[in-house]
């Protein structure tokens, strides 16, 4: 916890007055205060990221006519930063992050970190070997969220921890396979072995839907998601032949 201010040294909030002026007593303003302050120079570090361009990352962003497509006028663009000079700016566990493959990734930077200084684009912070499946992959995410499902990889966290059931199932939902599917055709791209397992519910109609991870009804998210499972380990056969050559490939397994 941060330590309170003396009463005579100059208030956090910026006023060039002394805490005992300003904000003694109203601590509970200034706390507001300082997480708009926090919240901008976040912004501000994020958006001053020089533009990434990897791979056909702005050759396929700018195709694409993300009002058209997903009626939603209130962003223009997406932008792509560093992946690793984004990590940088980020509390995350670094350590944590060396144990897994994060040479040819992207990720969604939540639009709230942003938005302070620039609510018109998305940011996806990529790598500099970023294949074009992991990169439609993340496109398809904010596709999904401007238009098709309205929640972000990562977001089904709680309902995860809480229900025990895989992020892969809620993150990975019925409208995000719906345009992984539009944008692999759009750009004749091939899959890779996540994604085209992905592919592969969505086209055997397994996937949850987003109105049933918003009913908040566990019994069904439950059913949905063994039904999922047990449709994998019966077809086990078939989708290990559909990715065995594809990048990323691994076994199919029944966890």
């Amino acid at each position: 916890m941060e330590k309170k201010p003396g009463r005579n040294e100059p208030c956090p909030c910026g006023s060039g007055k002394k805490f005992k002026n300003c904000h003694l007593g109203r601590e509970d303003e200034l706390f507001l205060i300082q997480t708009e302050m926090m919240k901008k120079e976040v912004a501000e570090k994020i958006t001053a990221l020089p533009e990434a361009d990897y791979g056909r990352a702005k050759e396929i962003a700018n195709t694409l006519n993300i009002k058209e497509l997903t009626g939603n006028s209130d962003i223009e663009g997406i932008k792509f930063v560093d992946f690793n000079e984004y990590v940088a700016l980020e509390p995350f566990d670094k350590g944590n992050l060396k144990d897994k493959n994060y040479n040819c990734a992207g990720l969604i930077v939540n639009p709230k970190k942003t938005e302070e200084i620039d609510d018109k684009n998305i940011y996806i912070a990529i790598t500099p070997n970023i294949n074009d499946s992991s990169l439609i992959h993340e496109l398809a995410h904010v596709l999904d969220f401007l238009g098709g499902s309205g929640l972000l990889p990562g977001s089904t966290f709680q309902i995860s921890l809480q229900t025990g059931i895989s992020m892969e199932h809620l993150d990975h939902l019925r409208e995000f396979a719906d345009w992984l599917d539009y944008l692999k055709d759009q750009f004749n791209i091939e899959l890779d072995a996540e994604n085209k397992i992905i592919s592969y519910l969505n086209e055997h109609h397994m996937l949850i839907e987003a109105s049933l991870l918003k009913s908040k009804d566990i019994k069904s998210l439950f059913f949905q998601s063994k039904k999922m499972m047990d449709f994998l380990m019966k077809q086990k056969a078939e989708i290990n032949g559909l990715i065995r050559d594809r990048i990323g490939y691994m076994e199919c397994a029944s966890s």
